[in-house]
């Protein structure tokens, strides 16, 4: 058995730990213990951060409204001045999340993995963490379609889904003032085959769609001037898999290629993300909202590198508290984050695809 001491040493190595839901490790007959958590996020670490010094700060767009600058000099005259210049406001409030882990005595006396338990607990907290937030920075949503709840991360802000498909009308909430709204595609009607993101005919000439095409063709060119490399794909995985699958059946090289994975996963000269934390259980209404039940769809996000935001006024704050009752040192995080976009012009979100079923379309 561990004292006091040895206790306490194996207790300040944990004092770097971020939390997870509380835990207690049970005593086994083993060297080490096995954990399922695997890091899903992707999203969030595409991002481009923002660091924030306080509770609000805002970023400006500025522009010179519409019509054109230069008119023949013979005709100018003042009715043609730039007097009135647009601009847009994007106000990133940053929101607190806290959790606790709760280390108890009996499993540090255990000794299971010894020293390296501190280290592998870290892990799992942090592919955790990870998970939770790139779910809750996606999805996330404070109106009362998703009713999420008070005790739901999910609740604290509006996602990067939700401000693209609340940003494509003027009048919107998310409407950028200076460079327009987004451009929301609906897969059940916008194409030509609804379904996969890649969809064959079942009549002659038997032509196939993929949904990339239409989804980048949309984007407006002066965001693809810098080149197709700067701009991604994001869905779920199960969409990724899907486009191999139709690339296979095509019987191509590019097909091989997917298979075997010999070539990084893109659609023409643009990288595919995927994304396993992006929900495949969206319903089928106007917004297309995650349903807890009975919901069948899952999207496509095409924006430039670095257009989507993480505001973070602190990264992560640990404090102790020892509980002799309950023999344990519980550890709380905190951190105050908040996602945004830059330019929701440059956002283009497919909605309503479906990851299962036939290929083989109208």
């Amino acid at each position: 058995m561990l004292n006091n001491k040895q206790l306490l040493s194996k207790k300040q190595q944990i004092e770097k730990m971020v939390s997870l839901p509380s835990i207690t490790l049970a005593a086994q007959e083993a060297d080490r213990f096995i954990d399922y958590i695997v890091d899903e996020s992707v999203m969030k670490d595409t991002a481009r951060i923002v660091r924030m010094d306080k509770e609000t700060k805002n970023i400006r767009a500025l522009g010179l409204g519409v019509g054109d600058f230069l008119h023949p000099g013979a005709t100018f005259s003042t009715s043609e001045y730039k007097k009135l210049l647009s601009h847009n406001k994007i106000a990133l409030i940053s929101q607190k999340v806290r959790g606790c882990i709760a280390i108890f005595d009996d499993d540090l006396e255990d000794n299971v993995e010894d020293d390296a338990f501190v280290d592998h607990l870290m892990k799992m907290v942090a592919k955790k963490i990870s998970n939770e937030l790139d779910i809750a920075y996606w999805i996330g949503d404070t109106g009362a379609g998703n009713a999420y709840g008070d005790t739901d991360t999910k609740s604290l802000w509006d996602g990067w889904r939700y401000r693209i498909a609340n940003g494509d009308t003027d009048g919107d909430t998310y409407y950028n003032n200076v460079s327009g709204g987004s451009i929301v595609l609906d897969a059940t009607s916008d194409f030509l085959i609804a379904g996969r993101i890649a969809m064959v005919a079942n009549t002659a000439p038997y032509n196939w769609e993929f949904k990339y095409d239409k989804v980048l063709s949309t984007l407006d060119s002066q965001y693809k001037t810098g080149g197709l490399a700067n701009l991604a794909f994001y869905n779920s995985d199960k969409v990724s898999q899907n486009y191999i699958e139709a690339l296979s059946a095509r019987s191509t090289i590019l097909g091989d290629s997917a298979i075997l994975g010999k070539a990084a996963l893109q659609y023409g000269l643009v990288p595919i993300v995927s994304c396993p934390n992006m929900s495949i259980t969206m319903d089928g209404g106007t917004q297309a909202i995650e349903a807890s039940t009975d919901g069948a769809y899952t999207d496509c996000l095409l924006t430039p590198n670095g257009n989507l935001i993480i505001g973070i006024q602190r990264d992560i704050k640990i404090e102790s508290q020892r509980e002799a009752a309950d023999e344990a040192t519980y550890w709380f995080y905190s951190m105050r984050v908040v996602p945004a976009i830059e330019n929701i012009n440059a956002c283009v979100l497919l909605r309503k695809l479906v990851t299962t079923g036939t290929m083989i379309g109208v």
